[in-house]
């Protein structure tokens, strides 16, 4: 059974204008609303009232946007808010960034770094809706865990979100024969229900994975299994998309 997060009933609006700075760098601005109803799995949903402006930027240093093999790129935003429903005002921010190395010089070998963090600052957590919360597990964050299921859980145990997400992966890439290559990868995470990055909950997980190089980009499946067992998740999980993982 996938242990669902929330439910969610919404309207939601977000206007970015974006300026590039330069051939690598750019930044963004705009306001969002999002106006609804969220709350726990097949319970009461509660309604909401947000206004924010969001304010973040992208550098992109990479030799390949689906298939890096050298340099760094990092994004982040954060997003000032405002809680209508609960007169409470929140910032989410999140940033990540990534890394790679081309170790033998002929990209056939590349390791690969990334690191995320996120913070809902000035935050009580009961004024944050599921919704915007941080969670982690799943193909775009910790691999071998279900989607969301890291982090605190309400008394049904289900996944209720948290007020910091920490997430760092680390994985080789080889190609192993013509446009045939193998990854080897460990990913962890942790969402705690501060706004301050915890680790008590910490989770890892490994695993391997196929790529079949195209020209527009490596088709990739990977096999996580968690390192550290938690309840009612999946033993295993099968990850499937076109470009890296990260």
């Amino acid at each position: 059974e996938r242990l669902e997060a929330y439910d969610r009933d919404a309207i939601t609006g977000t206007v970015l204008f974006e300026q590039r700075l330069s051939e690598r760098l750019s930044a963004f601005a705009g306001p969002t609303v999002d106006f609804g109803r969220s709350g726990p799995p097949d319970g009461n949903l509660s309604p909401y009232q947000i206004a924010g402006l969001t304010f973040g930027g992208r550098y992109d240093g990479t030799d390949s946007l689906l298939d890096p093999s050298r340099g760094w790129r990092a994004n982040g935003a954060i997003t000032p808010s405002w809680s209508f429903s609960t007169s409470a005002p929140f910032a989410p921010l999140r940033t990540t960034g990534s890394t790679y190395w081309d170790v033998l010089g002929n990209r056939r070998s590349i390791l690969a770094a990334r690191g995320t963090l996120g913070s809902l600052m000035g935050a009580q957590l009961a004024d944050v809706p599921r919704h915007l919360r941080f969670y982690a597990g799943g193909g775009g964050s910790v691999r071998g865990y279900d989607y969301q299921s890291i982090g605190p859980r309400d008394e049904r145990n289900r996944p209720s979100g948290g007020g910091s997400l920490v997430e760092a992966s680390l994985e080789w890439r080889q190609r192993v024969w013509g446009d045939i290559g193998a990854v080897a990868f460990v990913d962890a995470g942790s969402v705690g229900s501060s706004s301050a990055p915890e680790f008590s909950n910490l989770r890892v997980g490994a695993g391997l994975g196929v790529r079949y190089h195209t020209p527009i980009g490596p088709i990739r499946a990977d096999v996580g299994v968690p390192l550290v067992k938690q309840r009612d998740s999946s033993n295993f999980g099968l990850y499937v998309g076109i470009g890296q993982a990260f």
